[in-house]
């Protein structure tokens, strides 16, 4: 579906929500809104996906009949995943394990022949100077990628969903773990962040993610597809790591599925905390005529001043 096919849907289920609420509401109170509104935004556990996710699918549904349906945490027992948190050893490989320096080329995945071209390509231009970065221009790292990035991170754990917080672009991706399936086919789209689904089993959390928008791992890393999903496996290692176990599967870039494991540090210093990221107010990045980057320099047309805070005009 379309965004603007989508559009109309949502606009048409909540007319037809705010229609029923104020009736309703005129009978019997507000009280019960909320509660029609977040039936109808949560799928049923059994809505199906779209032949490229099966495989990991199937792999995800098999690992929760496995734990049994997934644990069932409470507020006050939820695992402790507070505190700020980084990347932990690996740079910007998104397969820590990667041997070499990035520019070498020597990636873990097994990438099929047109994207192995186009990876190649990719490290020859960026051995000669030439690369660009959808960052450059303040758009998301989005996911898979954002497990790559070297900034403060912040988890959220609640009994229905879990959220991951990025500071670079303020991004923040939402893992329900309330038993939903993942949104009707009709009603989707590629997103940042995809379509997370999870369940726990102990405190490992288990998530399942389609539909993400096509990306790269990172500057010197191949590329990914809108048909990319993933399973990760993600839990406190110790008081001070958290490991996220992720395998990927993507059928037009990888042959086989992509195994890596991230690990992400504790940051014990007392100041440490996500703050808003707006770097369009400072941004000085721009994309040559051969498709590199590059910056505006002090004193040039259209330099943005780092030290100064981009207010209204008076």
């Amino acid at each position: 579906m379309n965004i603007h096919r989508r559009a109309s849907s949502r606009l048409k289920l909540a007319q037809a929500t705010g229609a029923a609420c104020f009736s309703i509401a005129l009978l019997a109170g507000t009280a019960l809104a909320p509660t029609l509104a977040a039936a109808q935004d949560k799928p049923p556990a059994d809505t199906p996906v779209p032949a490229q996710f099966q495989e990991s699918y199937k792999a995800f549904l098999d690992m929760k009949a496995k734990a049994h349906g997934g644990a069932k945490h409470t507020a006050t027992d939820v695992p402790d995943w507070s505190g700020i948190w980084t990347r932990g050893p690996g740079g910007l490989k998104f397969d820590p394990a990667q041997p070499g320096a990035p520019t070498e080329g020597k990636v873990t995945a097994v990438l099929t022949p047109p994207y192995r071209a186009k990876y190649e390509k990719k490290v020859a231009d960026l051995i000669k100077g030439i690369e660009w970065d959808q960052l450059s221009y303040c758009l998301p790292a989005g996911f898979p990628r954002s497990l790559t990035e070297p900034f403060l991170r912040e988890y959220i754990v609640k009994p229905d969903q879990v959220w991951q917080i990025n500071e670079q672009q303020s991004e923040a991706r939402r893992i329900y773990t309330d038993g939903r399936g993942h949104v009707p086919d009709d009603e989707a789209f590629p997103l940042w962040e995809g379509d997370s689904i999870g369940f726990w089993d102990g405190d490992a959390l288990v998530v399942h993610t389609i539909r993400v928008k096509p990306g790269q791992y990172q500057r010197a890393q191949p590329d990914y597809t809108d048909q990319t999903s993933t399973i990760e496996r993600i839990r406190k290692i110790n008081a001070d790591t958290i490991e996220d176990d992720v395998t990927v599967w993507d059928p037009p870039a990888l042959q086989k599925p992509w195994r890596v494991v991230d690990t992400y540090v504790r940051i014990k210093s007392p100041g440490a905390r996500i703050d808003m990221w707006s770097c369009e107010e400072n941004n000085n990045v721009v994309k040559t005529e051969n498709g590199a980057s590059t910056f505006v320099l002090p004193g040039e047309s259209g330099y943005k001043d780092p030290s100064k805070i981009l207010t209204a005009p008076k």
